[in-house]
Parts: structure tokens; C-alpha cells; sequence
């Protein structure tokens, strides 16, 4: 699983191979795990929005959201250059970068969405080549952490019946270090590129240009994709490197029965809304409107939703309800945990 927990594992794979002790090999494993320190900044945001100006708070969340400008290329430079001044030693800032590095690019080449070249670029944006349970980086992520617990209990007198491996991992670990740093350096070059000859094969099966971007990974090897069928569908795939596309629905933009000028005047108004805000989950957004004389409930979410057991930036459900006699309103959201909870207006343009 590629947590903070893995971040930490290839954080101690780069102690290994570096050979580092002490207070230093710590260091290494701090910016390891320091980008998903964003949760620090993001929680105070979460408190302060409300009060804030839409432009603050959209110019805030660049900053202080989560997988936002911690998880970005400018980050890693700035505090890999304050290491550096600080420090005075070229093995600890080489290993430091690559411990952040690694932890950024496992992120990126997840389903989540980020935005790594902010402030250059202010798109979001996913490589989607392995899931978050990517069985490859979970194994390597796992035995550096084995090793230390093992080391530990050792040096402690625990675990005496695990000497024989002890020993071996003791003359060993460096061979270890580089097999695994090999199998990893391999697997997280190759996974983009196999995933671009799947998404080209599925291009051609499809007879459309499916973007790389929009194919999520949803298990090993698995993939969900979607496009715009035609003014009124878009057609959601599951395509695997061993099936190519083996399953696809047509799942209409609508999900009301009947188009009324008012209906249709709502649900412009949401994606006006919607389009003004951060973050921008939803790609293939599907709307719904119900209400009565008074009150009028749309809803957005995305396409592909439905399709995800696990974890996706994309499965989250907005709910606007307006009052159809003053113009107001107000939003909820459901997020991936389906916990729903009001979402301030100054969100919103």
C-alpha cells in the first residue's frame, strides 16, 4: 500500500544502500514520510476557510492542501537546499532528495491527483500507473522495515529463533538493498510506460483517443477509463494488461427523466459553481435534480464512481440545494469515506 507507512520503508532502502547511521540515517527517513506532513497545514486551512475570501481560499489551498505544494518539484529543491546549508554533507542531501523524491513520485504515479510543477503548472494531474495497493511496492516498502524490527528484537535478545536469518541479513544487507532498489527503480519506470501501450491498445479498440490521464488504476494491472461517448453519455471501461477492455457501460451525463428549462437553468448553475472551485475531483460529471415548489436539490458526481470499491479522487458526491425563492443556497459533499458534511460557499465563485 503506498502510505506513509511505504514512504518510510523506501526511506530506510535508501539508509541501507547510502550506509548512514545514527541521527543522519533519521533524517533520511523524516523526508521520507515529510510530504504527507501536509496534513498539518491542510487541518488549519479546514479551520480558517470559512473566513476567507473565495480568492484567498483558492490561493490558500495551493498551498495548504493536501497533496498540494508539499507534494510539489519546488518543495523538494527549497528543502533539500535548506538540508544542504545546514548540513554541509553531499551523502545526506543526495539520500534526503531521493527519500522526498521517491515519496512524491509514488504519489504521482497513484490515482490522486496533484499538482508537482506548481507553481509552472497549476493543472492537476496523475500518472495513475499502479494502485494504492500495488503488490511490487508494498513487498520492497515492506522487508527494509522487517529488517529493522528484526535488527531490533536481536540486538534486544528477542527472537532467537530467527538468528539464522539474522546473520544472513547482517552480512547481506547491502546486496539486499541494491536487488530492491533495482526491482523499484525498474517497476516505477516500466509501469507508465506498459500503461501508455495499454492505453493505445484501448485507443484502437475503441476507435478514440482515450487519455492516459483519465485511466485510473484500480487494482494490479486493472484499469478504469472513461470518455465522452456523445452529447449525452460517456462510455466507462475496465481495461487490464492481460484482457485488454473486458467490460463497458454507457452511462447517460442526465440522470433525470425529464429536461424543463428550470432543470436545465440548475444545473448550469452548478457547473458554474463547481467549475470555480478546488479541488477539481470530478472529470465526467453526472447530474441529478429532484425538489418540489420550493426547492430545488441537484447532484454531482462523477461518471466512474460507481465502478470503485477503494480509494479514487474522483469518488465524491456534491449535493446543492437551492431555495427557489430567495436564489440561495447551500453544499454538502460526500466524500470517500461517504461521510457527508457542509462545505462553506466561499468555495464557490
Amino acid at each position: 500500500m503506498v502510505n506513509s507507512l511505504s514512504h518510510a520503508g523506501i526511506g530506510l532502502l535508501i539508509v541501507l544502500l547510502s550506509g548512514l547511521r545514527g541521527r543522519e540515517s533519521k533524517l533520511v527517513v523524516l523526508f521520507s514520510i515529510l510530504p504527507d506532513l501536509d496534513f498539518i497545514p491542510y487541518a488549519i486551512f479546514l479551520l480558517l476557510e470559512k473566513y476567507l475570501s473565495s480568492e484567498m481560499r483558492n490561493s490558500l489551498f495551493y498551498l495548504m492542501g493536501h497533496r498540494e505544494f508539499m507534494h510539489s518539484m519546488l518543495f523538494i529543491i527549497v528543502v533539500v537546499l535548506l538540508l544542504h546549508i545546514m548540513e554541509k554533507n553531499l551523502r545526506l542531501t543526495i539520500a534526503c532528495f531521493l527519500a522526498i523524491l521517491s515519496h512524491v513520485y509514488l504519489d504521482y504515479a497513484t490515482s490522486w491527483k496533484m499538482r508537482p510543477f506548481f507553481p509552472i503548472i497549476k493543472e492537476s494531474s496523475t500518472l495513475g500507473a499502479f494502485d494504492f495497493f500495488d503488490p511490487i511496492i508494498t513487498v520492497i516498502s515492506l522487508i527494509p522495515l522487517f529488517i529493522l524490527l528484526l535488527l531490533y528484537q536481536r540486538n534486544k535478545g528477542k527472537w532467537a529463533k530467527m538468528d539464522p536469518l539474522y546473520r544472513y541479513l547482517q552480512q547481506n544487507k547491502r546486496t539486499i538493498a541494491v536487488s530492491l532498489s533495482c526491482v523499484f527503480i525498474i517497476w516505477c519506470a516500466l509501469a507508465p510506460v506498459v500503461k501508455l501501450m495499454l492505453a493505445e491498445h484501448v485507443s484502437a479498440t475503441e476507435n478514440y483517443d482515450i487519455s492516459y490521464q483519465n485511466m485510473a488504476p484500480i487494482s494490479f494491472g486493472k484499469f478504469l477509463g472513461a470518455y465522452s461517448f456523445n452529447d449525452t453519455h460517456y462510455k466507462i471501461f475496465e481495461a487490464s494488461y492481460w484482457k485488454g477492455v473486458h467490460r463497458s457501460d454507457l452511462i447517460p451525463v442526465n440522470s433525470y427523466e425529464h429536461v424543463t428549462t428550470e432543470n436545465y437553468e440548475y444545473i448550469s448553475r452548478v457547473a458554474a459553481l463547481y467549475d470555480s472551485s478546488l479541488p477539481q475531483e470530478i472529470d465526467y460529471p453526472v447530474y441529478n435534480i429532484t425538489g418540489n415548489s420550493t426547492t430545488a436539490i441537484v447532484t454531482v458526481s462523477d461518471a466512474r464512481s460507481v465502478y470503485v470499491k477503494y480509494w479514487a479522487y474522483f469518488k465524491v458526491e456534491y449535493t446543492f440545494i437551492f431555495d427557489k425563492e430567495n436564489s440561495g443556497y447551500v453544499v454538502f459533499m460526500k466524500d470517500q469515506r461517504d461521510i457527508k458534511r457542509p462545505v462553506p460557499l466561499n468555495r464557490f465563485n
